[in-house]
């Protein structure tokens, strides 16, 4: 005890010392736009439609990168699920680029801004739920964007900005009458209009796709367009049009995100010592197939007790998305039973805090859930206007009540004929962006080993929200196991956590509190116990890609000692 409490007062001290300093820093996240007005209700010009949605759960967006290329410079995107539902538009010299159901991540610049070759004053604003992204075009530069399952890139070509620049004095100096320079400027002209003419051949089957509406009769009579500008209109209607998916004709294309963590524990726990340990390393696997089929997988590597590598498949799903409506998916999933475990999968980067809530703890490490499952599901939104609600509805094998908590999860073989469902309602209001509430029910029968079978249910109820500044995260549930035959009683498992956190610039301090109390008589829990208590941290983004995460835990047990521990953490994506 005496070591966690040197540890914690040098980490005290550092919480200190990072807080302060880190006052004058602006949020990393622009200011959202709340209740904004939907586009269809409003005039506005031309654009693309979203293409078909792949499954329309919320997606978490990585921090954007922007590089430069040879032509100009790229934006990269990339997200936890698909973005082939982001539809792009022109206004004017503006160019827009809107994801909907998505959160933005902060960017490198602490105003806010993204800057690149080809454009400026490029922002990222949330409005009514969904991420729109908008770049001030300059003079010549075209957009292009292109998008593989997870990950969306817009580059930009500011090459004709540069040749408009070396065009000037050369047209200077061809209206002096110097024959060399009068050459140089037609065979420069003759390169660009090749380069326009391999450009326009290489859109014109998507440029084909993309037909401007009907202009609405002018007020007054409007004078013809001359021929340069027709030209010009038909070119940016052509550049337009390439930004069309790309064709999945040569086949699928693997992407792969990375996710890991390095940290340092330390308890007063018996038979403990402190330790540095590696965390996961969560390889995110996509793959589009074709439009409405794709496939996601979480591949991951862990360090056990004994220092051994453990390899294991937590995620692979072969998903159909058919409408907004009704998205199918068969394989292994995380099961919906509240937020946390839909919404924070195995990358620690996405997440606040250092570590799980105790209620969502993976099976592998002793938690009271089946959070994971292996069958199939259906998700989908529900006509309901502003109330935004979404169903889930899964059947599975569940959770085994015979094997080691290591080899909770059936994934190849069931004890019993049986299998288990989860029906869960989620709503997420249009007039309080960041809200979500939901309520799931969990059934499956287990069949322990010399024991009476057991009929386990779970109902769980949350109400979350968030924002660039803050989180506020709120889940209970009861776990009701009876054992069947006669003179069986029921017991009842109650448990929550409430964590709050808030954002002042790149720091994030946040509190947890959190409770599970198991029946000394459930065959199945009575080694959890009850336990509570608080959990006090700090998050701070060393940069877009890392974070690092100071967490000190203080949990009461029943009829045993009170157990203290300190996280130290980094967490990263790549």
């Amino acid at each position: 005890m005496k070591q966690i409490s040197n540890v914690a007062g040098v980490l005290s001290l550092a919480i200190i010392l990072v807080c302060s300093g880190s006052a004058p820093l602006r949020a990393q996240e622009p200011e959202r736009l709340a209740a904004a007005a939907r586009d269809d209700n409003r005039n506005a010009p031309t654009r693309l439609a979203p293409t078909p949605a792949a499954a329309r759960t919320r997606k978490r967006l990585v921090p954007v990168r922007v590089t430069d290329t040879a032509e100009g410079s790229r934006v990269t995107l990339a997200s936890d699920a698909s973005l082939d539902d982001y539809s792009a538009y022109l206004e004017g010299r503006r160019f827009y680029v809107l994801i909907p159901k998505a959160d933005p991540a902060p960017v490198s610049s602490t105003s806010g801004e993204i800057k690149g070759r080809g454009f400026t004053a490029a922002r990222i604003e949330r409005r009514t739920g969904d991420v729109l992204l908008s770049f001030e075009l300059q003079a010549g530069a075209t957009p292009r964007v292109s998008q593989k399952f997870n990950r969306l890139e817009i580059n930009f070509n500011a090459q004709d900005t540069a040749a408009q620049q070396v065009a000037a004095p050369a047209a200077t100096a061809a209206q002096e009458g110097d024959p060399q320079a009068q050459l140089r400027q037609l065979l420069r002209r003759v390169e660009d209009l090749e380069g326009q003419v391999r450009e326009l051949k290489a859109n014109s089957v998507a440029a084909a796709s993309v037909q401007p509406p009907t202009a609405a009769p002018p007020a007054a009579v409007a004078t013809a367009p001359t021929a340069t500008e027709a030209a010009a209109q038909e070119e940016e209607q052509a550049i337009i049009g390439g930004q069309e998916h790309e064709s999945h004709t040569s086949g699928p294309s693997l992407q792969i995100q990375g996710f890991a963590d390095v940290n340092f524990r330390a308890s007063n726990g018996r038979g403990t010592t402190n330790a540095f340990s590696l965390g996961q390393l969560d390889l995110f696997i996509t793959s589009q197939l074709s439009e409405k089929f794709s496939v996601v997988s979480e591949l991951i590597m862990e360090a056990k007790r004994d220092n051994s590598f453990e390899f294991e498949i937590h995620r692979l799903l072969l998903r159909y998305a058919m409408n907004d409506y009704l998205n199918l998916s068969a394989g292994r999933f995380h099961t919906g039973i509240g937020y946390y475990n839909t919404a924070f999968h195995h990358g620690s980067y996405f997440a606040t805090a250092a570590n799980r809530p105790f209620l969502f703890t993976f099976e592998g490490q002793g938690g009271v859930l089946p959070l994971h499952n292996v069958g199939v599901s259906a998700t989908g939104r529900i006509p309901s206007g502003s109330l935004g609600l979404r169903y889930i509805a899964e059947v599975g094998n569940g959770r085994s009540a015979r094997s080691a908590p290591d080899r909770a999860v059936q994934t190849a073989f069931d004890e019993n004929n049986g299998k288990s469902y989860n029906l869960g309602l989620i709503a997420r209001p249009d007039w309080l962006p960041g809200l979500q509430t939901g309520f799931s029910f969990y059934h499956d029968r287990l069949t322990p080993t010399a024991a009476p079978n057991v009929d386990q249910r779970i109902m769980a109820a949350h109400v979350v929200f968030q924002s660039p500044r803050y989180e506020w995260l709120n889940e209970a549930l009861f776990i009701r196991h009876k054992p069947q035959g006669a003179g069986g009683l029921a017991t009842y498992t109650p448990g929550f956590y409430t964590q709050f956190a808030r954002r002042f610039g790149k720091a994030q301090p946040y509190l947890r509190y959190q409770y599970v109390n198991a029946a000394a008589r459930d065959l199945l829990l009575r080694d959890i116990g009850r336990r509570n208590g608080p959990s006090f941290g700090l998050r701070y983004d060393l940069t877009n890609y890392a974070a690092f995460k100071a967490q000190y835990d203080h949990t009461e047990r029943r009829s045993l000692s009170a157990l203290d521990e300190l996280i130290l953490q980094l967490a990263f994506t790549f």
